[in-house]
């Protein structure tokens, strides 16, 4: 066989890179703004969404029918200019007056109903008028709580059939003195305790409670005493609350008392603020319980009131003993 030469090309042959595409050897162009080697460009360079946005569709694609602008640049601008869109939305729509008016409505209207609940459960208005006090007042009754045999006027006065607020009458019962004189005896206990080295927070803890159980068994009893002696009274719950919670007073003496003079103070005191508080609660709760202009204690239903007095009158002294006993 022969084989013709002649009409070959001599020379190196020629090396293709895809004989299909007769794709060339040439560098790929270096696109900007564009994620080259897994690195990331910044994208925008201080320019809008929008304007990034018509220069990625205005860029031609590359040789071969690829275009090098990725894709994750439109998809990040994309968020950002919804969140910052969004951020701008809500912040004029609450800076429209007819929101911030509808708001402040709605708040209103929820604080209502609030206090309606509340005050259902809770005789708000009542408790104001119990904690109407000023500073003349408190000294005034706590000087009738000492010294209770040089006061000679005993009456309270009226405006309009209701008693006059505690700041103007100086013989209304109140709420302030007997909640400070509470809460200055659990520190005085604590106190006491620590003087003797036996104080622990539990043991303050449980002292607390328990004087509040005692004295809402107290409230109870006095309250199921008025029903079942059929006794109609001006006193409300919150008056024998208030008288009640005026031993306080008396125990704080006895145990400051204590402090320097042991157990002899402690006693000395006990007998005179028992003394003083009976007599108090005796002159207070008369002229509301016994009603006005009936001078005889033997009309009917009055020997009952008078028994009732004396329940109350007798059995402060012996709750002021056993509040305070067990901490000399």
């Amino acid at each position: 066989m022969n084989y013709n030469q002649s009409g070959a090309r001599r020379g190196k042959p020629k090396r293709l890179l895809d004989p299909s595409a007769g794709l060339s050897t040439r560098p790929m162009p270096t696109v900007e703004n564009s994620y080259i080697y897994n690195q990331q460009v910044p994208v925008n360079n201080g320019l809008s969404p929008e304007y990034i946005f018509n220069m990625q569709e205005q860029t031609p694609p590359a040789p071969g029918g690829f275009n090098q602008t990725p894709m994750q640049h439109y998809v990040r601008n994309e968020g950002n200019a919804e969140n910052y869109s969004s951020s701008q939305f809500a912040a004029q729509i609450l800076s429209q007056p007819v929101v911030t008016n509808m708001a402040v409505q709605y708040g209103n209207a929820l604080v209502g109903s609030g206090k309606q609940h509340f005050e259902k459960y809770v005789p708000v208005r009542a408790l104001k008028y119990y904690f109407a006090v000023d500073t003349n007042y408190v000294f005034g009754k706590l000087a009738i709580l000492f010294f209770p045999f040089t006061h000679k006027d005993w009456t309270v006065k009226y405006e309009q059939d209701v008693p006059m607020q505690p700041r103007y009458e100086k013989n209304a019962p109140d709420m302030y003195i007997p909640m400070m004189s509470f809460l200055t005896y659990v520190v005085l206990a604590g106190l006491v305790l620590g003087s003797q080295e036996r104080f622990s927070p539990e043991q303050l803890s449980i002292l607390a409670s328990s004087v509040l159980a005692w004295g809402i068994i107290e409230l109870i009893v006095h309250t199921v005493s008025l029903y079942v002696m059929n006794i109609e009274t001006s006193l409300a719950t919150l008056d024998l609350l208030a008288y009640c919670g005026y031993k306080y007073v008396g125990i704080n003496a006895a145990l400051l008392s204590s402090l320097p003079f042991r157990k002899f103070g402690y006693y000395a005191a006990l007998l005179y603020f028992s003394a003083t508080l009976a007599f108090f609660l005796m002159r207070s709760l008369k002229l509301r319980v016994i009603p006005q202009g009936q001078i005889s204690y033997t009309a009917n239903g009055n020997r009952r009131r008078l028994y009732f007095i004396f329940f109350v009158a007798i059995i402060q002294p012996l709750l002021m003993w056993w509040l305070s006993y067990h901490l000399i």
